[in-house]
């Protein structure tokens, strides 16, 4: 495993909360059809911004316009990997971002498109959590995380419904909220900090089959 790749599995380790939720009955379907899913990564090819299309570059660029902490990052890194899943191949773009505020330590952001569709898969952010003690109640962090979708997914956020609330203590003490939505055949998470801060976004990749 490349420096690189290093990198970014434990970026996005991090921010997922480490204790799986009971799911509900549609998002646990889709996680059983996950698990069974045979995932590889080949064909890994570097590439620059201009290699991407205009759906990719757009996505990229909605991104990074709708979530504050990244409109200032800069990009350290673009690959295209062929991955297999249940529902059939697709060439994922990863891009890694980064940022070193005066006196800090580096943040670090993950973004995965679809390379062909533009597709939001995922996104996560690693930078500090608030310090306040205060933990959003159930109601506000599920309208906040919709409000999360609605931003990054547009008129497409009304089709995911909510399913189920989770909070788990993370680093340090540190609070994170997740929040599962379903579709009709799929599931989206959203991790959130105390606050209803954005911390990482995933899309199920891998529908239902017959």
């Amino acid at each position: 495993m490349t420096k690189r790749k290093a990198l970014a599995f434990a970026l996005i380790a991090t921010l997922l909360l480490p204790n799986t939720p009971v799911l509900s009955n549609e998002a646990a379907a889709a996680s059983s059809h996950k698990a069974k899913a045979t995932v590889s990564a080949s064909k890994i090819e570097e590439l620059s911004i201009k290699d991407l299309n205009k759906k990719a570059k757009a996505t990229l660029n909605h991104v990074k316009e709708v979530i504050p902490d990244l409109k200032n990052y800069h990009i350290t890194s673009l690959l295209k990997e062929n991955v297999v899943t249940t529902s059939g191949p697709i060439e994922r773009l990863e891009v890694i971002l980064s940022s070193t505020p005066e006196g800090t330590a580096p943040d670090f952001g993950v973004v995965h498109v679809n390379a062909s569709t533009g597709e939001l898969i995922g996104v996560a952010i690693q930078n500090g959590l608030p310090s306040s003690k205060e933990v959003l109640g159930d109601e506000k962090a599920i309208k906040k995380g919709k409000e999360h979708l609605k931003l990054l997914f547009g008129k497409q956020a009304e089709k995911y419904k909510f399913s189920q609330i989770q909070t788990s203590t993370v680093q340090d003490k540190k609070t994170q909220i997740l929040v599962i939505y379903t579709s009709p055949d799929h599931y989206i998470n959203v991790t959130m900090d105390r606050a209803g801060k954005l911390k990482a976004i995933q899309k199920d990749i891998y529908p239902k089959t017959e």
